[in-house]
Parts: C-alpha cells; sequence; structure tokens
C-alpha cells in the first residue's frame, strides 16, 4: 500500500504519484488516468484501456441479462 498526500493545487486539490505508480500504469506526465469508484465503497487507480472497457461493457450487459 502507498500512502498518497492530498496537496494544494490551485483552487483545487490533488495528490502527488510516486514513480513507481507511473511505472506500474505505464503512463506519463500529461496522459489521463482514471479513478473509478468501485461497488464496495473503495476506489481503483487506472489507465484507460478501450479493451477493457469493451470486456466490463459486455459483462455488465451480461448481467443485467440475467436479471431478466
Amino acid at each position: 500500500m502507498i500512502e498518497l498526500k492530498i496537496l494544494a493545487v490551485g483552487s483545487g486539490s490533488g495528490v502527488e504519484l510516486p514513480p513507481e505508480v507511473l511505472e506500474h500504469l505505464k503512463t506519463t506526465e500529461g496522459e489521463s488516468i482514471f479513478l473509478e469508484y468501485m461497488f464496495n465503497g473503495s476506489y481503483r487507480l487506472a489507465k484507460h484501456d478501450e479493451k477493457a472497457v469493451e470486456q466490463m461493457m459486455l459483462i455488465d450487459g451480461l448481467m443485467h441479462e440475467e436479471d431478466a
């Protein structure tokens, strides 16, 4: 687990990500990353991945079909 401190950034707030986090996400300064709210109340930090989004949409669709 990596502790992140909340910093003042302009009129808002932000966090500084350590280099090892950026390496793990395979991202660099200036790229977008996403903080996703999970069903269990936690959050997930991820790089946008079109293939993963498509898979999640398919899974979500299948789950709704099973409910019907």
